[in-house]
């Protein structure tokens, strides 16, 4: 009995080495780079079982070069997401680092191609995501994050140049500062970027920054993230002093209470002090008005001193000063309650 055993271990072991007619016809197209055919034959081959050990790391192969090939004839081709989305089943079981190295690699540079193209904010995004997951794939699976890290900077850099034009001549400078706010999204740390953003920020303190209305479009919520949009008509900044008039407008859905002391101002080095109100506040709020039988609703800003009434879709203005040490930049006035989050970016 036990030798009985051992033969048939002997001859599974040795069915899961050998290569199938469907595997050998499927490597065959692999080599003679005919992609599509490898793949049809490799999917007949897992179908009937009894694969090779280097049967997923060929498979894998032939999907990323049949996406390869398809990116470069068109970027937004729906089979290239088929592609990948089935090597990356096949992940768990390819064993060869160059077979992880040459799929993250193709992955990246096809979102690189998406990025490179005049298309839509979207179309972007899906680029910038193909590239983020190549280097996931890298990173979980300890091979070298370079060369993605390269194409993730060609890529930002390409984005980069043929959007800054357009914010440069962009005459409204709200709609100039979303589409810097887009590029910020995937090149942060692009120089070019930065300068004109904090020139920007420094025009826009002023500014209620509420796109929809004045790109003529819904806003991707990437960029237009905030519950609270808040805008300093009036500021004075010293070595150690940050005053002036904070006003709000509320996006929330929700109708809520605007508490002064929790509205922080934080520096470039992450350091935080917190407002202190300067003098009498004010809410939008709908009152009637009118003699009995005559009465109409109008919208009036109400007095207050530490808390408001915030309405959703209406403003509050308060006078706010912030005192901190010799060396504190500010960057950023914050506010955050259960509600919503708010920031308004000053540059420097």
């Amino acid at each position: 009995m036990k030798k009985l055993l051992t033969v048939l271990v002997g001859a599974l072991v040795f069915l899961a080495g050998c290569k199938g007619t469907n595997e050998k016809r499927g490597d065959e197209h692999l080599e003679s780079k005919r992609y599509r055919n490898a793949i049809n034959s490799y999917l007949e081959a897992r179908k009937k079982g009894g694969v090779s050990e280097e049967f997923f790391d060929n498979f894998t192969l032939a999907l990323a070069r049949a996406a390869d090939i398809e990116s470069k004839n068109n970027p937004n081709s729906a089979l290239i997401t088929g592609y990948f989305e089935q090597a990356q089943k096949n992940l768990t079981q390819v064993t060869k680092p160059e077979v992880f190295q040459e799929f993250t690699t193709i992955m990246a540079e096809s979102g690189k191609r998406l990025v490179a193209q005049d298309a839509d904010f979207n179309t972007v995004v899906n680029g910038f995501a193909k590239i983020d997951t190549a280097l996931a794939i890298a990173k979980r699976h300890q091979i070298s994050e370079a060369p993605l890290k390269s194409i993730r900077k060609e890529a930002e850099d390409a984005f980069v140049a043929r959007m800054l034009p357009i914010a440069k001549n962009e005459e409204d400078p709200v709609v100039s500062e979303y589409y810097l706010l887009q590029m910020n999204e995937f090149a942060p740390e692009n120089a070019d970027l930065k300068a004109a953003l904090n020139k920007s920020r420094l025009g826009t303190r002023g500014y209620f920054l509420i796109f929809g209305e004045n790109i003529g479009e819904r806003p991707s919520p990437r960029v237009d993230k905030w519950g609270y949009v808040m805008a300093f008509p009036t500021i004075k900044i010293s070595p150690t002093s940050l005053t002036g008039e904070l006003q709000f407008w509320a996006s929330t859905g929700n109708n809520t209470e605007l508490v002064v002391n929790k509205i922080k101002l934080v520096s470039t080095a992450g350091e935080e002090v917190f407002a202190k109100q300067s003098g009498s506040g004010w809410c939008e709020a709908e009152v009637i008005v009118g003699k009995k039988g005559n009465e109409r609703i109008e919208k009036k800003k109400t007095p207050f001193k530490d808390k408001g009434k915030l309405m959703n879709e209406f403003q509050c203005g308060v006078p706010v000063s912030f005192s901190f040490s010799q060396g504190f930049i500010p960057d950023y006035v914050e506010y955050i309650d259960e509600y919503g989050r708010g920031r308004k970016y000053l540059g420097q």
